[in-house]
């Protein structure tokens, strides 16, 4: 398969919180990749900003043939935001993008050219490196296991994959029900749970193609735990309990390694992350 017979599209979602320059740092980091997508669709997952409004419609003048821009009348959150822009989605290969981050410049060549090599593979992510300002500001990187086997062995405790790293065949996640606006911040790990279950194949590329920014951090880690967190993770892992995805002593693994954490106050929990879940440099 040559570079020209690579077709694929970009899934996105934006709404009103987000910064007209993130999302333009981000949209031109997809334009100008060495093996740039047929498509762009973006989901506005309801009314957005008048800048933000505007910026996207500059793009969209610029690049007539490039954005497919899905408007929602009402903020649905990203699950659902997803399973509706991946219906409009043209191409099977689509490759996820949060309107925050930064691709690296090939991202896109590698893994297109990865899945070409390895036609059974269903989603693939790569490694990623988190940043404040400005990518490798914090020199901190988040990786995964390479191979399926690694990845379905960690699935248990935590979500195989860097969400917005991935790159899988649409087909294989319609099959798996789609993406589902029923666990908010849980429609990814949900995914990969049920795409297991259906047999879909994993991998994840050792390299660091996408710049993921989380500030400081602090922010991010309120956002992943106290008691509204705690709600929102007990639903998804009694929804893994229900579709068999977890054991009944999986759950309570998983409750008893992870929820104290989100009591943690957040700087402290912070300190944890960064400790013994991060790489601090290459």
């Amino acid at each position: 398969m040559s570079v020209h017979q690579k077709t694929f599209s970009v899934l996105m979602s934006v709404y009103f919180k987000e910064t007209v320059s993130n999302l333009e740092q981000s949209i031109l980091s997809i334009i100008n990749q060495t093996l740039p997508p047929n498509e762009i669709v973006l989901v506005k997952d309801g009314p957005l900003t008048l800048e933000l409004d505007n910026r996207i419609n500059d793009f969209k003048i610029q690049y007539p043939n490039l954005f497919k821009i899905i408007e929602l009348p009402e903020n649905k959150g990203l699950g659902n935001a997803l399973a509706i822009g991946l219906t409009h989605c043209t191409y099977d290969i689509v490759a996820r993008m949060d309107t925050d981050d930064i691709a690296v410049n090939n991202r896109f060549e590698k893994q297109l050219n990865f899945l070409s090599k390895h036609p059974e593979i269903d989603v693939l992510g790569c490694n990623i490196e988190e940043f404040n300002s400005f990518p490798g500001d914090l020199k901190r990187f988040k990786i995964n296991p390479q191979n399926h086997e690694a990845l379905i062995e960690q699935i248990k405790l935590k979500s195989p994959f860097n969400h917005p790293s991935i790159v899988f065949k649409k087909n294989a996640i319609l099959n798996a029900g789609n993406y589902d606006g029923s666990l908010p911040l849980f429609e990814d790990y949900s995914l990969f749970l049920r795409l297991m279950l259906t047999g879909a194949h994993f991998y994840n590329l050792q390299e660091y193609l996408l710049f993921f920014r989380v500030k400081d951090g602090v922010e991010t880690i309120k956002r992943r735990s106290g008691v509204h967190y705690l709600r929102k993770e007990l639903k998804f892992v009694n929804f893994a309990v229900k579709i068999g995805a977890f054991s009944k002593l999986d759950r309570l693994v998983y409750v008893t390694l992870k929820f104290p954490v989100r009591l943690l106050p957040p700087k402290v929990a912070l300190f944890v992350y960064n400790t013994f879940l991060r790489k601090s440099s290459k």
